[in-house]
């Protein structure tokens, strides 16, 4: 089976994958919470700040189709929460993107502040995760003084979700095979939930063969990568520039936009 894992282009090779992935956590978490306390009024300097991740993505060699592919993926729960906007808030607000002004609803404005600060938080968030190995995040976060056993489980879920997720191709596969007519709801219920019972009987096994094989290696909780995590000249360089751009847009730009 294959599968698409979230960080499949972390692997390659370029100025951004080499920097320190606690400095990229950091100014991701940085940039995630200046993005989310932007007032409703900031339609222009939102358009700003997806300058910052959509550069990174380019430099980073990341390919725009798997960029937007992810956002689309997530994006149908914040639409259904952004339109709801409209329906219970139409105050009028004149709304203005640079040079161009109209008139719309206070609900409307909402809606597209809401979908923008969506965007623009998830391409930093690909952004971090297509560029930082996986491995190489949970020992910068273990670093960083975040809880252990937080670090484990989110460890196992990644891991081994593709291990579950290749048990229910093989249960739907075997399904697919022996079905050749309809066989009604009720069955079709029946057989459904006949099938989630044996996936998790089966996870159940699985973790139970993963946990005594880790324990017969020695594993004890804690996450370790073939590289050392070391701060570097080009990682303060990404941090002063991280810094100079969201400041310069927050206390020169916004200004003048609004």
């Amino acid at each position: 089976m294959h599968h698409a894992y979230i960080d499949k282009f972390a692997y390659q090779d370029s100025a951004i994958h080499r920097l320190d992935s606690r400095v990229k956590f950091l100014v991701v978490l940085v940039f995630t919470a200046v993005v989310i306390s932007l007032p409703r009024s900031s339609l222009s300097i939102l358009a700003c700040y997806a300058i910052g991740p959509f550069a990174v993505l380019v430099w980073a060699g990341i390919p725009l189709k798997f960029v937007f592919k992810q956002i689309l993926l997530v994006s149908p729960f914040v639409i259904v929460l952004a339109l709801s906007c409209p329906l219970y808030d139409r105050t009028p607000v004149a709304v203005s993107f640079g040079p161009f002004s109209w008139q719309s609803s206070l609900g409307w404005l909402r809606c597209f502040v809401i979908l923008g600060k969506f965007i623009v938080t998830m391409l930093a968030l690909i952004g971090l995760v297509s560029t930082t190995r996986f491995s190489d995040l949970l020992a910068g976060l273990q670093r960083l003084g975040l809880p252990r056993l937080l670090i484990i489980q989110l460890g196992f879920l990644y891991r081994y979700i593709f291990v579950l997720i290749d048990r229910a191709h093989h249960i739907l596969r075997a399904r697919a095979g022996r079905k050749l007519r309809n066989l009604g709801f009720k069955t079709e219920l029946r057989t459904a939930a006949s099938m989630l019972g044996s996936l998790f009987i089966r996870s159940i096994d699985t973790a139970e063969h993963i946990s005594i094989a880790m324990q017969a290696r020695g594993f004890d909780g804690s996450w370790r990568t073939l590289s050392k995590l070391k701060v570097r000249r080009c990682d303060l360089f990404f941090v002063l520039t991280a810094a100079v751009f969201m400041s310069g847009l927050y206390f020169f730009i916004k200004p003048i936009l609004q």
